[in-house]
């Protein structure tokens, strides 16, 4: 059972107050940053305690509240470093060890898991919570029995812990004491009559013991008490279905898809239900769904070409059926099948090859029965899990809304910085750019930003009144460049940007420009071609043919050189770095691209951009343990999305 980090927010509001007046930031940030968390705006308390750490690096409350934010944003690699970084700091911070250890457990790391609770109780021997937790833990490990004992613990501590009565009760389970769970659960609903989840669980255990009406009577209970809980819905409908009631599980199911549209789980089990009553439009389309939201999941091919089979639709059976051999080539069922559907199609060749591979995966396993736990543990290995794994979090829509990592983004890379005119807020700036911007008199609004100059929200702020106001001639001529850029003039932007190339201070920005010109024009004859480039990170499979593929990629290469020619003379500019990766990722050169992300972060250790972008690249590749970490970092930095992506895409539970 996982058992979500109760996070106490003002635990540290006793601490010493020692800071003298040249510390107030610190004290201020720290005090802003509890209070997004305790509003659940998790990705500005970050920001917070980034500025308070930075004010005062040698004090662990700034890296403790962080990892709490970190860790409450699924981010739990970070929320372990924020954590250690805590100990360094502080080595006898009780709850830095527990909540490290709770956020190894979330990873799978359970002996530094252990490690941590047992440092914990050591120093504080009489925390119920931390009895909790190591005996979660240790039913991660497959130990019950040394589970229960640390509920036993909990409970001597704290006889009205309801909680460690849910957890005894679910370890119970697993020892096959179905009765002593129940109780359990009894004892925890006792304790606490409105603990939602204790409710909850002993329905979940009552329909094991094939006891549909109690069962019934406390999901019923429990939706009085939370009636957007998608949770509740969801196994109401065992129930039903337990009942023979399929209109009313149906009805539960399309509950939960409402509350949390995301819940592949439930698009999947309702798809199987209509499969069985014969209404194949409705099953295909809810197929359809769960493959959208979990691209990889083996078991929605696999179900979808058993009835493309029933449709006849021979084709469509067999590309699911290869998809699945794609992701996982060990399934034996998924062979048997496409054999069965390519002899269809008269293709008996091909049905045969693939009677042969089912044959020789079988004989392995038959041969001996260890062969499968090592078969499996190799694709374990290659993150089995996450073709096996459907999305369900059962996060109701009002919740995913408040939480940065359910948002519903579509993925794609940060976009190139360019070198504009912006507002006073702008923080991109190096030495050159300030002498420029005295230059013109425009008081520091001449900055490096995100080109943005293609989306609805662009607001400029260029016109030829601003621009003749310009003191400095060239710096005009720069900025005219840039109001014909955002004109969609590109020929004219161009004449002027490589004007200004050689220019002692203008150069470099006038080549940044340039670059991006170039890389709009080729983005331009691409959309003339009807060619859809972007980079995402679910590759596609070699047997799906698109117009795409069938066209020669837009031609980047002007903008490469322009940026190469600008990096001979300006190896430490992060900028010039961070572009050419953002071109050599759509010319999908990736190594390259991940080598040019690594030198603009090698530059600019804050730049956020960067690490996202080059964790983007190395999904792509399949390069998780990395890309997590840079996702991490992105969103220290403030790229929210990142949070999104590794919810989505990094494995976390």
């Amino acid at each position: 059972m996982k058992r979500i980090l109760t996070v106490f927010l003002f635990l540290l509001a006793l601490l010493p107050s020692r800071e003298m007046e040249a510390q107030y930031n610190h004290k201020h940030y720290i005090l802003m940053g509890k209070i997004d968390l305790s509003n659940e705006k998790y990705s500005d308390a970050i920001q917070n305690f980034n500025i308070a750490i930075l004010a005062k690096p040698n004090d662990f409350e700034g890296y403790f509240l962080r990892g709490i934010a970190k860790y409450s944003l699924s981010d739990y690699g970070g929320a372990v470093e924020d954590f250690t970084r805590t100990i360094e700091l502080h080595p006898l911070y009780v709850r830095a060890y527990h909540y490290r250890g709770v956020a190894n457990d979330q990873l799978s790391n359970y002996s530094a898991a252990m490690d941590d609770f047992r440092k914990a109780i050591g120093m504080d021997p009489y925390d119920e919570e931390l009895h909790l937790a190591s005996g979660s833990t240790l039913m991660h490990l497959n130990d019950y029995h040394g589970a229960i004992a640390e509920f036993d613990t909990a409970l001597i501590i704290n006889p009205d812990n309801s909680n460690a009565f849910i957890s005894r009760g679910v370890a119970k389970r697993y020892i096959d004491d179905l009765d002593g769970a129940i109780n359990d659960l009894n004892l925890a609903v006792y304790n606490d009559f409105f603990n939602i989840e204790a409710v909850i669980r002993r329905g979940m255990l009552e329909i094991e013991a094939e006891d549909y009406q109690a069962a019934m009577d406390d999901f019923n209970a429990a939706i009085k008490l939370d009636k957007n809980n998608p949770l509740i819905y969801f196994n109401r409908a065992a129930a039903f279905l337990n009942l023979g009631d399929t209109t009313a599980a149906l009805k539960d199911y399309e509950k939960v898809n409402n509350l949390d549209q995301r819940n592949a789980l439930t698009y999947f089990n309702r798809a199987i239900i209509y499969t069985m009553i014969g209404d194949y439009d409705v099953a295909l389309a809810l197929y359809d769904k769960a493959i959208e939201i979990n691209p990889q999941n083996i078991y929605t091919y696999f179900n979808r070409g058993i009835l493309f089979c029933n449709l006849e639709d021979w084709d469509a059976a067999e590309d699911d059926f290869s998809t699945v051999i794609d992701l996982f080539p060990d399934f034996i069922d998924a062979w048997v099948n496409r054999a069965a559907v390519r002899f269809e199609k008269n293709d008996i060749r091909g049905a045969e090859m693939d009677r042969w591979h089912a044959r020789e995966i079988m004989a392995l396993v038959n041969d001996n029965e260890s062969n499968i736990d090592s078969l499996y543990q190799n694709y374990a290995n290659k993150d089995y899990n996450k073709i096996i794994r459907f999305e369900s979090d059962f996060v109701n829509g009002d919740r995913q809304n408040s939480l940065t990592q359910f948002s519903d983004i579509v993925i794609r890379p940060c976009k190139s910085l360019i070198v504009n005119l912006t507002d006073k807020n702008a923080t991109r700036y190096d030495a050159v750019l300030s002498q420029v911007t005295e230059l013109a008199g425009l008081d520091g609004r001449i900055a490096y930003v995100i080109n943005d100059l293609q989306e609805e929200s662009h607001v400029s702020l260029l016109n030829d009144s601003v621009i003749a106001e310009v003191d400095d001639v060239k710096v005009g001529e720069f900025l005219e460049g840039m109001n014909n850029f955002e004109m969609f003039n590109y020929q004219r932007s161009e004449v002027i940007f490589r004007s200004l190339l050689g220019h002692p201070l203008l150069g470099v920005y006038a080549g940044i420009n340039l670059a991006a010109v170039q890389y709009a024009k080729a983005e331009l004859v691409l959309v003339d071609r009807s060619y859809d480039n972007s980079v995402y990170i679910t590759q596609k499979k070699s047997h799906d043919k698109t117009f795409a593929e069938q066209n020669a990629a837009p031609d980047y290469s002007l903008a490469a050189s322009t940026l190469e020619t600008l990096l001979s003379a300006n190896r430490k500019n992060p900028y010039l770095w961070y572009n050419l990766g953002n071109v050599h990722l759509q010319m999908k050169q990736f190594e390259r691209a991940i080598d040019d992300f690594t030198m603009a972060i090698k530059y600019d250790s804050r730049l956020g951009e960067a690490y996202y972008n080059r964790a983007l690249t190395l999904l792509y590749l399949r390069r998780n343990e990395p890309a997590v970490r840079d996702l991490s970092k992105a969103g220290e930095l403030g790229i929210t999305d990142a949070y999104v992506v590794m919810k989505r895409f990094s494995g976390n539970k």
